[in-house]
C-alpha cells in the first residue's frame, strides 16, 4: 500500500535525523566536557545541524508529496479507462454549447425500489438565470445534480436541456 509505505519513509526519515542529531550534539557535548571545544563551537555545531536539518526534511517531503502525486495520477488514469455505468443512446445527438435552459418534466427517481427520493419532479430554469434548491437533508437536492450531470438516468420522465433529452 502506497500510504503504508510513505508512512514509513517519513517514521525512518525522522529517526535518522533524530539519530544523527542526537549523535552530533552528544559528541559535540563530550568535547566541551573535554575542554576540546567551547560553548560557542556547541552553538556553532548546532547551528549547522539546524542548517542541514531543513533542508533535508524539506526534500523528503517533497518526495512524498511527488510519490503521493504519482499515485492520485495513476487512479486517475484508472478511473479514464473505467466503462461508464450510464451510456448514451446510439441515437444521442450532443448538447449545444453555451446558455442553456434546463428542464425537467415529471422527473421520478429512487436509489432503492422501496423508497422513492424524486416523485413527479417537474420544474424549467430558463438560459442564464440562477436557482437555488433548497430542502431538508435527504429530500433529493443532491440527486437533482446527480441526474443533470448523468451520474444516475432517471427512472420516469424527462430530462431536457434545450428542449433536447438528456439521454
Amino acid at each position: 500500500d502506497s500510504q503504508y509505505s510513505l508512512s514509513a519513509l517519513s517514521v525512518g526519515q525522522a529517526a535518522i535525523i533524530a539519530i544523527a542529531v542526537t549523535a552530533m550534539m552528544w559528541q559535540a557535548a563530550y568535547r566541551v566536557a573535554s575542554g576540546q571545544m567551547t560553548i560557542g563551537d556547541i552553538v556553532l555545531v548546532n547551528a549547522f545541524m539546524i542548517q542541514l536539518y531543513i533542508p533535508l526534511n524539506f526534500l523528503g517531503v517533497l518526495y512524498r508529496e511527488i510519490r503521493q502525486a504519482l499515485t492520485d495520477i495513476e487512479r486517475m488514469f484508472g478511473l479514464m479507462h473505467t466503462e461508464r455505468e450510464i451510456a448514451d443512446a446510439p441515437d444521442a445527438r450532443a448538447l449545444p454549447t453555451g446558455p442553456a435552459s434546463v428542464r425537467f418534466e415529471h422527473v421520478s427517481f429512487a436509489y432503492d425500489a422501496k423508497r422513492p427520493i424524486l416523485f413527479d419532479v417537474d420544474f424549467d430554469i430558463p438560459a442564464g438565470s440562477t436557482v437555488a434548491v433548497v430542502g431538508h437533508s435527504g429530500s433529493g437536492k443532491s440527486t437533482l445534480a446527480r441526474l443533470l450531470y448523468r451520474f444516475y438516468d432517471v427512472q420516469d420522465g424527462a430530462i431536457r436541456i434545450n428542449g433536447h433529452d438528456l439521454r
